[in-house]
C-alpha cells in the first residue's frame, strides 16, 4: 500500500488520520495511521500563490520517508 496517504478534507469534513484508520480496509495500508499527512484545506483546493505553500507540505512529507529522516 502507499507509504503516504494526503488529506485535503481535514477543516469542511473534518476527517484526520484517526477517521482514516476507522475506515474499513484502511487500517491495513502502511500509510495509516502514521503516514496520513493532514493538510490545510484552503492551501490544498484553493491554489493560487499559496501553492507554494502546498508544495512545501507535500515535499515535507516525503521527505520524511527517506531514510535517516
Amino acid at each position: 500500500g502507499p507509504d503516504l496517504v494526503f488529506l485535503a478534507d481535514t477543516k469542511c469534513c473534518d476527517q484526520t488520520a484517526a477517521t482514516v484508520a476507522e475506515r474499513p480496509g484502511w487500517s491495513d495500508l502502511s500509510a495509516v495511521p502514521d503516514g496520513v499527512v493532514e493538510l490545510d484545506d484552503d492551501v490544498a483546493s484553493r491554489w493560487g500563490p499559496r501553492i507554494v505553500e502546498f508544495a512545501e507540505a507535500i515535499a515535507e512529507a516525503i521527505a520524511g520517508l527517506e531514510p535517516g529522516a
